[in-house]
């Protein structure tokens, strides 16, 4: 995994912050690592690991159909009993009409929320309606150059800097190329 600090940087200081946390990027870009490091970053905080409730909605384990009241069942039975919970949900724009089981989470519970989506299909739709002013978006990139350098180096540690530029050029910055040898 390469670590992308600077975007765990610029989400940690609204942690705890009465916003929707938004994390929006092309398909493949690496909002769900991120989501991996932001739940590292809130156990280094001190969070217990059964308040950090991490839902992926394109597992095959949840249902193609499920509702947004079937999210907010769901969620609101995992969240029942506990302190302040963190939810770190991704690919919730594969839920129909989750903007309203979000806006619902976000007034009547003690969550901090944090979402991931596909901008196309998250940024349509009715978000701006119900959460209007009331989230804040960290738009995800895939990786720069140097981010694709440090990839790199364990592809072909002895590529020169030209070598590893042309490749960057050639391939882009997906992070799934660190699985392409």
């Amino acid at each position: 995994m390469i670590l992308r600090p600077s975007y765990i940087e610029a989400i940690a200081p609204f942690i705890d912050q009465p916003l929707v946390k938004i994390l929006a990027g092309v398909r493949r870009c690496g909002k769900s690592t991120i989501f991996e490091m932001l739940a590292d970053e809130l156990r280094r905080r001190g969070v217990p690991e059964d308040r950090i409730i991490k839902k992926r909605y394109t597992e095959m384990d949840i249902p193609a159909d499920i509702s947004a009241k079937d999210m907010y069942d769901d969620l609101k039975l995992q969240i029942q009993g506990k302190d302040r919970c963190y939810l770190l949900l991704d690919e919730i724009q594969e839920v129909k009409d989750w903007e309203k089981c979000i806006n619902s989470f976000r007034v009547s519970l003690d969550c901090d929320i944090y979402i991931t989506g596909s901008n196309a299909k998250l940024l349509s739709g009715e978000l701006a309606t119900y959460l209007g002013g009331r989230y804040v978006e960290f738009v995800i990139y895939p990786f720069s150059f140097g981010e694709f350098m440090e990839l790199y180096r364990s592809i072909a540690p002895d590529a020169s800097i030209q070598q590893r530029f042309q490749k960057y050029l050639l391939a882009g910055g997906m992070p799934y190329l660190a699985n392409l040898r």
